[in-house]
């Protein structure tokens, strides 16, 4: 068969060519470059993942009852945090950084990163608010802590500060860079990025979801939606609502039965509200 050369060489030519169909044009946020470095350091980890769900039923009644007693707000979030902050707490191995090749740092401090979403310059995106020390810090203090993040402007007392967007800015070589010499130095990845990781974006979905995200940190909890299904309770069929959830922690430092053992234990202490 002939080949029409002519003809093939205008159609190859057509598809570098304006498309006939309308399609909107806007600027790449230089921010989300911020997304883009952390899902770069996320894939130099060797992460596991344990998915699993925990029973509302408690939890909803103590957060209740300290609301009422209280006489302020605790949000989901912000119990789950704390719950987590007191976990690591009794084994603060399960944050530990490598120094090299032959040494592991193992922090007193428990620094959450949590993701929250924002609107900055026009964008909605999650960025990070570090709740330091949130081990020794009551959950009153964190939630405010929390509400600020929610509430402050982007860029002054809030999260991402000036000198953050500042360097977001920068080209993706000079960011590099930056990140090698953090990456190298545990101490320098504390003060930057925290210890542990939080996402509760999987909150926004209906019915059973979490999400499994590309993470540069030790553990990293992803916080799901929260959904009903039919139990046995002393062997009567009952509707309870659970929330899913899911650890992922790098391998290098956390093998499977460790990370097993902690989720029960964090688990528990969701369920009992201790930390309250």
């Amino acid at each position: 068969m002939a080949i029409n050369f002519a003809q093939a060489f205008s159609q190859l030519i057509a598809l570098f060519k304006q498309p006939p169909y309308p399609v909107t044009h806007r600027p790449y946020p230089k921010l989300r470059h911020f997304i883009l470095d952390v899902m770069a350091e996320g894939r130099r980890k060797n992460t596991i993942n344990l998915l699993f769900e925990a029973d509302l039923a408690k939890i909803r009644t103590h957060l209740e009852k300290h609301n009422t007693q209280q006489g302020m707000r605790i949000s989901m979030t912000t119990y789950i945090a704390k719950t987590l902050a007191c976990a690591i707490n009794e084994d603060k191995s399960i944050q530990a950084y490598r120094h090299g090749k032959s040494r592991l740092v193992i922090f007193d401090e428990v620094d959450l990163a949590i993701m929250v979403e924002r609107e900055v310059d026009g964008h909605t995106m999650p960025i990070t608010q570090l709740i330091r020390n949130a081990n020794q810090k009551s959950i009153d203090v964190i939630a405010q802590e929390i509400h600020v993040a929610k509430t402050a402007p982007v860029g002054e007392t809030g999260p991402m500060t000036a000198l953050e967007k500042l360097f977001f800015s920068l080209p993706t070589w000079l960011r590099k860079l930056v990140w090698i010499e953090i990456r190298r130095n545990p101490h320098s990845f504390k003060q930057v990025a925290g210890t542990v990781g939080i996402t509760s974006m999987g909150m926004n979905a209906t019915g059973p979801a979490v999400i499994i995200p590309i993470t540069p940190m030790t553990l990293t909890l992803s916080i799901g939606a929260s959904y009903s299904k039919v139990v046995l309770d002393d062997g009567v069929a009952v509707e309870r609502d659970f929330i899913q959830m899911n650890l992922g922690a790098d391998h290098d430092i956390i093998d499977g039965a460790p990370l097993m053992r902690f989720a029960d234990r964090f688990k528990q202490k969701l369920q009992d509200g201790s930390v309250l």
